[in-house]
């Protein structure tokens, strides 16, 4: 009780000394509540800055033009001036390049480079992108820019070297490239100690974005990105992860259906004179123009109501006579006075400032330094001024105006910061549900919800310890739960709070190698399939193939059958295929033909792959990524059951009575349809069976056959 009490006053004292407005240092830790960005304490924060690169030509030559040591030297030189500069002008967030001057190497070739086309020119060429300088210039200049924004105030959002290219797919090049940039970067010991004041922003300005088959598709965005995330969080980065739209970020309704999964994900938005239906030259009521501004703001970019949004590149100013520029969309910009977009703050930017006033969860950046303050004046003096001479039209001034009134609202404070013993005594902890089903070689996000004795509730689920019974069926992962085997088991999540309060909580879960929902069957694995998930019906496309696809790859190795059981013979001339990678292109084992068998069993023991490169070679059952149909495209083949076993007679495993006792749990035990949806939770393991219709069931994580 006295340890209780002597942390209760230095934290209250703690509060007593702090300041009252942003500028708290040692930057309080942010993460993400609901669709805002929130401290420690539940106090909600929007951010303002600018973004800015290390870059010679963008800096205007004013640390010089060599990118070498004395260089870097004198780059950080010149940004620790301007970080004082933009400090005094409130900013609270800085926008960081990985400037690619600094990562390409002329006198290498890019491996990963060899798909790109032609046309990927400029900062979308990563062709000579060298990922050793990646990890010298994280350790020698990135992070330590980034360390110099934090200790002036600033959060700092990172954005990966160069731009997209036009075209995107899913699998392709590029994505390779962001998963190993990412993979660099959050490998890096300075980047995760400093998660809760850093973020990743995944990509610059994708445009058009294709799924694997190249075809349009609303899980695109999704497929492309999530995968990269689940590199972030394996390599324990906690912090907050911007998810990028197509249309030069624009366009985000495909994410309202398939959001990024996982914890502290937001969306990172641009937005331009003429975006979003807003034109300046159009506007002639600036209150009608906000409304329509703020409805097309919700249709392109759904999520700005259930996630935080960041806009990372906005600007304007006047028009001013001279020669102007055809912008990305191939539309002509009038001249003006050194911004991207053309326009005027007593129309568009009123509209803009609508739109951040309305959701009130939209930070930003302005594009560039330059767009805010005057920098040569900075450099001459160290006075702080508008960009563009104070010019009231553009967004120098509109802006400075707007971040010193925001700078006393909706500020973080200090992580030791409290207003009483109860904000901070944590009451009960709960988490994803009471039960879970899974597929091996999936991953699902956790939630793990501490509620305070306020009443307030934060998601813990990066500062929470788990524990798992048997951690052959499932881990957790940078805030995932990961099944690896067949079986039961149940976490437990642990959260301690400030003062030392232990809670937990824990929920059951069942995970088997095949499951027939229609989210873990893959009817597009080749070419456009069509599955019934009511009767497990499944119609390849011709030449094509459905089935189930394991990430992450499935250890088969403790079995030695595959068991395939139709319903009836199937009318399309099936076989079963299995590969080892994430490729129907790789090396492959290929079943013969079914013919009219309704029960096709395939010896993992002993087969061999019959194409690819590894011809001749025995399969390798610790890494099986895809197991598939073939078919022709004409006709169906109903599917009873797909199972692994050991017995020689290619029964299941157990018998249903012998399952349901060797699996008795003192929770009770979870039900599930083949489908993957609950049927009975915590039932009595006993009894379990006589409650149920005749069918197959996953009773504590085995197939069950109820007659």
């Amino acid at each position: 009780m006295i340890r209780r009490l002597h942390v209760l006053l230095f934290l209250l004292l703690c509060t007593a000394l702090s300041v009252q407005a942003q500028g708290v240092k040692p930057l309080p830790t942010l993460h993400v509540e609901g669709k805002w960005l929130t401290d420690m304490h539940g106090n909600h924060v929007v951010l303002h800055g600018v973004m800015d690169t290390p870059s010679a030509w963008f800096n205007s030559g004013r640390w010089g033009w060599s990118y070498d040591d004395s260089g870097r030297q004198r780059c950080l030189n010149y940004f620790e001036k301007v970080f004082t500069g933009l400090e005094k002008a409130k900013c609270t967030v800085f926008r960081l390049h990985l400037e690619p001057a600094w990562t390409n190497d002329n006198n290498y070739t890019y491996a990963i480079a060899k798909d790109q086309p032609s046309t990927a020119t400029g900062e979308a060429d990563i062709s000579h992108f060298n990922p050793t300088r990646l990890k010298n210039y994280l350790r020698t200049l990135y992070f330590p820019l980034a360390k110099r924004a934090m200790n002036h105030g600033m959060y700092v959002v990172v954005r990966p070297p160069g731009v997209c290219p036009h075209d995107l797919k899913v699998g392709d090049y590029y994505q390779q490239y962001l998963l190993q940039v990412w993979d660099i970067f959050t490998q890096n010991d300075s980047i995760r100690k400093y998660a809760g004041q850093i973020s990743i922003e995944l990509a610059n300005e994708p445009v058009n974005l294709r799924d694997k088959n190249n075809q349009n598709s609303a899980r695109a965005l999704h497929d492309y990105f999530q995968p990269i995330v689940d590199k972030i969080r394996d390599n324990g980065f906690t912090g907050i992860v911007w998810a990028p739209g197509t249309g030069w970020q624009s366009n985000y309704q495909s994410y309202a259906t398939y959001p990024i999964e996982g914890y502290n994900i937001g969306y990172a938005v641009h937005d331009y004179n003429g975006w979003y239906g807003c034109d300046d030259k159009n506007i002639t009521n600036v209150t009608t123009a906000t409304q329509n501004k703020i409805n097309q703001f919700r249709n392109q970019v759904p999520v700005v109501t259930k996630a935080p949004v960041i806009i990372t590149e906005v600007d304007w100013s006047p028009i001013k006579p001279g020669q102007g520029h055809y912008n990305e969309h191939g539309e002509w910009v009038e001249s003006n006075y050194g911004t991207w977009a053309t326009g005027t703050t007593s129309k568009w930017g009123r509209c803009f400032k609508g739109v951040l006033d309305y959701y009130k969860n939209i930070s930003m950046t302005l594009s560039g330094t330059d767009c805010l303050i005057d920098v040569e004046q900075l450099l001459k003096d160290g006075t702080v001024s508008p960009a563009f001479g104070g010019l009231e039209e553009a967004c120098g001034k509109a802006c400075m105006d707007w971040y010193a009134e925001y700078y006393k609202v909706d500020w973080p404070h200090a992580d030791d910061e409290m207003s009483s013993e109860r904000a901070v005594t944590v009451e009960k902890l709960t988490m994803t549900g009471d039960s879970a089903v899974m597929m091996v070689g999936t991953d699902m996000p956790l939630q793990v919800v501490a509620t305070f004795q306020t009443g307030r509730t934060e998601d813990v689920v990066a500062r929470a310890s788990y524990e798992v019974d048997d951690p052959s069926v499932v881990e957790v992962v940078g805030g995932k739960l990961r099944a690896i085997g067949q079986g039961h088991t149940r976490v437990t999540a642990t959260f301690t709070d400030l003062l030392g309060n232990k809670v937990s909580t824990s929920f059951s879960v069942d995970v088997h190698f095949f499951l027939f929902g229609a989210q873990y069957v893959d009817a597009e694995l080749v070419g456009t399939g069509v599955y019934n998930e009511k009767n497990h019906a499944m119609k390849p496309a011709a030449d094509g193939q459905i089935g189930w696809h394991f990430p992450q790859g499935a250890d088969m190795s403790g079995y030695k059958y595959l068991v395939v059981q139709l319903r009836q013979a199937q009318t399309c001339n099936a076989h079963l295929n299995i590969y080892t990678e994430n490729n129907t292109e790789g090396s492959c084992y290929s079943s013969p033909k079914f013919g009219s068998d309704k029960q096709i069993v395939v010896d993992l023991s002993a087969v061999r792959y019959n194409s690819g490169d590894k011809l001749g070679q025995h399969l390798n059952r610790r890494h099986v990524c895809i197991v598939s149909f073939w078919g022709s495209g004409n006709g169906y083949m109903i599917v009873d059951d797909v199972y692994l076993t050991n017995n020689d007679d290619y029964s299941p495993q157990l018998s249903a009575i012998q399952t349901v006792g060797a699996t008795e749990d003192p929770h009770g035990v979870s039900v599930y349809s083949l489908s993957g949806q609950l049927v009975l939770r915590a039932a009595d393991s006993r009894q379990a069976t006589g409650m149920l219709r005749p069918g197959i069931y996953i009773i504590g994580g085995k197939k069950v056959a109820v007659k």
